[in-house]
């Protein structure tokens, strides 16, 4: 059984997250060469061993990550082909839960393999708390994931409550609101996640190329990683949108009202992480201008994709890698500019020309 569930969900899970474990490769060592990489590597190692808040801060990705991986397993199970899970009951508690943690070790792999670097960082500078620590981390995490996996396939005919409730107001929701009313309602947990990781990345980056100062390539790399953070979350509300708003093509509402009413919500997404940029760096006007177009032409190509690859989402992974690197050409090249102007143009032009041409029904 342990073969059949790595071959299944194990292997679905890489090539499905493909396209993120690259971008996050070439962030940690790709934007770094030569022997300059193994120093930076080599300080981070130490100063997440010598610091409790970076050993954190750690930690915290390994949850996220590790939430991620339990997401996609819950999903997964859930489904009729992945039905053959359910003989796993006929399995005693503790062997259901051993098999499981063999599946998630499998699953946080990337995980472990840090994890090993930090230990025998520790272990090399004699930072033991920081051994101790990480060793009972991922004993939690993994036991915690196992027998969370044990009790779904095992009580799932017990009525489960969201654990994570936002306060209901009950006012008026304009039409342009829907999707983020669907993201606080119905898309919580996949919202945190991808907001965390999002300041993540943006911190991480700004952190990195802090003795640069004021540089747009730069702040354009860190929002680049922000816009990638939230790849997931435009592939469900372009799906929502075409499953439940397929009548306002029936409305006298013009495209171009539509194509607004994205920009609002894309811009609603982003003002979090553009006020972060804003307070942690000397960014002027002009650039800041740049910055946001780029953010708003790049968020409209990821919906652009979800439109035109008919919301497939492994053929959506693969082209996310190919625009994650067209986009750093156009950084460190200084296109930046044009090609924010081109991004929004060409996204504009096929969303006009496709609005009452395409059929909503094979997204949704």
């Amino acid at each position: 059984m342990l073969k059949l569930l790595i071959r299944t969900i194990g292997a679905t899970f890489y090539q499905q997250h493909i396209g993120l474990f690259l971008v996050v490769f070439y962030l940690l060592f790709g934007m770094i060469q030569g022997y300059d990489l193994i120093l930076f590597h080599k300080a981070l190692l130490i100063s997440i061993c010598s610091s409790q808040i970076n050993l954190l801060i750690l930690f915290g990705v390994w949850v996220l990550y590790a939430v991620k991986s339990l997401l996609f397993v819950r999903q997964k199970l859930s489904q009729e082909d992945y039905s053959f899970a359910k003989e796993l009951t006929a399995v005693s508690k503790k062997g259901q839960i051993v098999l499981w943690i063999k599946v998630y070790s499998f699953l946080l792999i990337p995980i472990l393999c840090y994890a090993g670097l930090v230990i025998i960082t520790s272990i090399v500078h004699q930072y033991f708390l920081s051994v101790f620590a990480s060793i009972l981390m991922l004993g939690l995490i993994l036991i915690s994931l196992a027998i969370y996996t044990y009790r779904v396939i095992n009580f799932n005919f017990y009525v489960s409550k969201p654990w994570l409730n936002f306060p209901q107001l009950k006012i008026n929701r304009p039409f342009w609101s829907w999707p983020v009313c669907y993201l606080l309602s119905e898309q919580r947990i996949m919202f945190l996640i991808c907001k965390i990781v999002s300041f993540l990345f943006l911190k991480a980056i700004l952190l990195v190329f802090a003795d640069i100062p004021n540089d747009i390539r730069i702040y354009l790399t860190a929002l680049l990683a922000v816009v990638l953070s939230h790849a997931v979350l435009i592939l469900n509300l372009t799906k929502f949108d075409a499953f439940y708003n397929t009548f306002a093509k029936n409305l006298p509402v013009h495209a171009v009202k539509r194509l607004i009413d994205w920009v609002f919500v894309f811009g609603l997404l982003l003002i979090p992480e553009l006020a972060v940029l804003v307070a942690s760096t000397g960014v002027t006007i002009l650039q800041f201008v740049n910055c946001v177009l780029f953010c708003l032409g790049s968020m409209l190509v990821l919906q652009t994709f979800v439109y035109l690859l008919k919301a497939n989402t492994d053929r959506y992974l693969q082209y996310l890698l190919f625009f994650f690197f067209v986009s750093m050409f156009a950084i460190l090249g200084g296109y930046y500019l044009p090609f924010s102007l081109a991004t929004i143009i060409l996204s504009t032009a096929i969303f006009l020309w496709n609005y009452n041409r395409l059929d909503l029904k094979e997204i949704a």
